[in-house]
């Protein structure tokens, strides 16, 4: 299973790469992407799969939902993924440099969350 969510989640990233695309989304996803591709475009973002690699490597599990958000004048990449475990964790990258900024999880039993790198 996680197989196929990998794949999956490669075919949404090429399609979202590629010029003119256009995923069906509501409009925020659509605003997300494009400041996303302009971001990485003017160096200010590091590409999302950099970023996922680092999330798959520092808390293993599947991806379920990404975004790219602006949080005071900081672009950050937001991940929410589930681990093996099943532990459902929010963690938040820096988008330019790719720091771990904030990790928020719960485990069925409303767990909080860390801040700062690991």
């Amino acid at each position: 299973m996680n197989a196929v969510r990998t794949v999956l989640l490669s075919l949404v990233l090429l399609a979202a790469a590629l010029p003119g695309a256009t995923l069906p989304a509501a409009a925020d996803d659509d605003r997300d992407h494009e400041r996303a591709r302009e971001a990485f475009r003017s160096g200010r973002a590091m590409p999302l799969e950099a970023i996922l690699a680092r999330a798959q490597a520092d808390f293993p599990g599947d991806i379920l939902d990404v975004e790219f958000e602006d949080e005071d004048g900081q672009i950050v990449y937001e991940i929410k993924t589930i681990t093996a475990e099943g532990r459902v964790l929010k963690l938040k990258y820096d988008a330019a440099t790719g720091d771990l900024l904030r990790v928020r999880g719960r485990n069925g039993k409303g767990e909080g969350g860390h801040h700062g790198k690991r």
